[in-house]
């Protein structure tokens, strides 16, 4: 059974106070004081009591390698800025360049309701978004690339399909683009422009990720029910779930999570 209204809003009340004003801020490896890491689900039962019992978290860059998590709040505009001007990109597929003051080039403004943009970046004076939404119970997604030819001109094209709908993205290195879809990580070589599946779990659509972090060689993912981490695993990544202490036994016929006892 789902938690009701009034048990989730002083679920998110006493965890913005767990959390602070700000979040927690966690190195690599670290697990926040009353939390615990845990073993990703298994089977369909435990998995349901996940997405009953744990409530959302958002994963932010915090400086020095470090990663704030904390509850989610709204998305700021996605916006790409050139040498020359700016790129920006609306959820409901309004793409807009703007040349910079002074600049003698023409702008632009481009409405496309089947382009649903979640994440952008630049490389090599080109810009490209990851793009996509759910539809009919499908989940495609792309990489679009916005082509500069000149000053003038930009030739627009899909350079790559992705298997899932990106979440969010993060550059990794100079060339290579770390795309978070509803089903698992892509990096993405820019200069490639090839793609190599880095973390698959189809189950992770129920989830509905949002958020992505580096956290030292591995990743935190903010989902609608609690976060995920990726640990290198050989060439592979391990994977585990940070929660609160009291949430740790995410199974029936206790599913949810208990209030923690007192330290008498």
């Amino acid at each position: 059974m789902r938690q009701s209204a009034i048990a989730a809003a002083a679920w998110f009340a006493l965890a913005a106070g767990a959390a602070g004003a700000h979040g927690i801020s966690l190195g690599a490896g670290e697990v926040p004081k009353g939390w615990a890491a845990i073993a990703a689900p298994e089977d369909a039962a435990q998995w349901q009591c996940a997405i009953d019992a744990l409530r959302p978290w958002q994963v932010l860059a915090d400086g020095d390698g470090r990663v704030r998590i904390a509850p989610p709040q709204p998305a700021p505009p996605l916006r790409v800025t050139l040498a020359d001007g700016a790129m920006s990109a609306a959820g409901d597929g309004r793409i807009e360049w703007t040349p910079r003051q002074g600049e003698a080039k023409a702008g632009f403004v481009l409405s496309n309701a089947d382009l649903r943009p979640k994440a952008a970046t630049e490389f090599g004076g080109d810009v490209f978004l990851a793009e996509g939404r759910s539809r009919d119970g499908r989940y495609p997604g792309a990489i679009v690339r916005f082509e500069r030819r000149d000053a003038q001109r930009w030739r627009i094209h899909r350079a790559l399909e992705l298997d899932a709908t990106p979440a969010a993205a993060v550059r990794s290195g100079e060339r290579d683009w770390v795309v978070l879809t509803q089903t698992g990580l892509v990096r993405i070589d820019l200069a490639a422009q090839r793609q190599r599946p880095l973390h698959v779990n189809p189950r992770w659509a129920r989830l509905q990720p949002q958020s992505l972090q580096a956290s030292g060689a591995g990743w935190l993912i903010g989902t609608a029910h609690g976060l995920v981490r990726l640990q290198p695993f050989g060439e592979r990544f391990s994977e585990q779930w940070l929660v609160p202490e009291n949430c740790r036994r995410l199974a029936a016929p206790q599913c949810g999570c208990r209030p923690q006892r007192l330290e008498r």
